[in-house]
């Protein structure tokens, strides 16, 4: 799979899935899909390169090689990566 952009906060540390984020990030983990990490600012505050890249501050979003972004609610990301379907974004 091609490497994504998983752009996440930056408070991602106690990797629980009450974190939507580390949820995320643990599905690609567990799928062996390649990521790099971008972290965001702390709590909801403006996220101006996400709002850019994806029309919303809400994270995780996953930017793909060819330039698409993918963003939903964070048990739905997991959901898709553990099928297999960024494969398909």
């Amino acid at each position: 799979m091609a490497k994504v952009k998983l752009h996440r906060c930056s408070w991602t540390f106690l990797h629980t899935d009450l974190d939507a984020c580390w949820r995320v990030q643990k599905a690609l983990d567990e799928q062996g899909v390649e990521y790099e990490v971008v972290k965001h600012g702390f709590g909801k505050g403006k996220r101006p390169r996400v709002e850019e890249l994806s029309g919303q501050q809400k994270l995780p979003v996953l930017e793909l090689q060819n330039g698409e972004v993918y963003r939903e609610e964070s048990a739905e990301m997991a959901e898709r990566i553990r099928a297999g379907g960024i494969a398909t974004l």
